[in-house]
């Protein structure tokens, strides 16, 4: 999928946007609830989870789920959120579901202190089985130039 939308405003009917909206409100809890393998089952079979400026690709659900049980320990007990806006949805003409979005993430410790992960741009590629929408590719672009030594200050 591009990195980027068509160049005209996208015009999506009410009721795909609200189905989009939805999809999101139920699959971002189900990471914050650290339910790694029912998030998996929210991608296709072999979809695609990647970091665009640190270059990473996690593919299927098997390595995704694996990946993430190892990134989880990070939050310790942390309550994690995702606040997410900006959705721009573009429906393509064979079927799959083009979305970008904005995206931040905050964490409260058990003292109550809440601070934020870097804010990132998503580009989503979602399809339907068995009229359900799955994502077949994610793409996180977060808004700092080196993501991976910010992350790895974070988790030494």
């Amino acid at each position: 999928m591009s990195q980027t939308l068509g160049t005209t405003r996208p015009r999506v009917p009410a009721g795909l946007y609200v189905e989009v909206q939805a999809f999101y409100a139920y699959q971002l809890p189900l990471l914050e609830d650290r339910k790694v393998e029912e998030f998996a089952l929210t991608f296709t079979e072999d979809g695609v989870y990647a970091h665009a400026k640190d270059g990473w690709e996690l593919t299927g659900r098997e390595q995704l789920v694996t990946e993430m049980r190892k990134a989880l320990p990070h939050y310790g007990t942390s309550i994690f959120r995702h606040w997410f806006d900006k959705l721009v949805i573009e429906e393509r003409p064979d079927g799959t579901v083009a979305v970008a979005f904005r995206s931040l993430v905050s964490v409260t410790d058990e003292q109550g202190q809440v601070t934020f992960e870097p804010s990132a741009t998503i580009h989503d590629e979602l399809v339907r089985r068995d009229g359900e929408l799955l994502t077949r590719r994610r793409t996180v672009r977060h808004d700092i130039p080196d993501p991976a030594r910010y992350w790895s200050a974070k988790l030494d």
